[in-house]
């Protein structure tokens, strides 16, 4: 889909698929700098990239903090990593479970209240009022 772009002279001509590039290119160029600047600030026994648990720690015992308990069950390294896919996994699945259902109550009330019924309207209209209300940033208006 090639379209013309005119400047005040008109002698501009862009099919924009170069900007697609340009930005694929960038975000390449940014995620490389930072691998590059991040080995150099590591130094050379370091590791490049700690996590910030790791860091924290480090932090806390430099400062001369002491443990206040001793973990009941500590995983080896794969199963702590496996713990932490599947936590992350259920807490996705909330979320999504929580977007689709706000997603399909909106959807039904939308159908309803142009299948003509009074009360589906009025609750349309306040899901709608909220929707806007919360892209602005203010409260919606009750009707109570």
């Amino acid at each position: 889909m090639s379209e013309r772009v005119t400047t005040a002279s008109g002698a501009l001509t862009s099919s924009k698929k170069w900007v697609n590039w340009v930005l694929l290119g960038a975000v390449v160029l940014i995620f490389l700098v930072s691998l590059v600047v991040g080995n150099r600030m590591a130094g050379g026994s370091e590791e490049a990239f700690v996590g910030t648990d790791d860091a924290a720690t480090e932090a806390a015992e430099e400062a001369g903090a002491e443990p206040w308990f001793e973990p009941l069950f500590e995983p080896a390294g794969e199963v702590e990593s496996g713990l932490f896919a599947i936590q992350a996994a259920i807490g996705s699945g909330i979320i999504c479970f929580c977007i689709g259902r706000m997603s399909g109550r909106h959807a039904a009330a939308r159908q309803a209240a142009e299948a003509g019924s009074p009360e589906a309207a009025r609750v349309a209209e306040a899901e709608a009022a909220g929707a806007q209300a919360l892209e602005r940033g203010t409260p919606a208006e009750s009707d109570a």
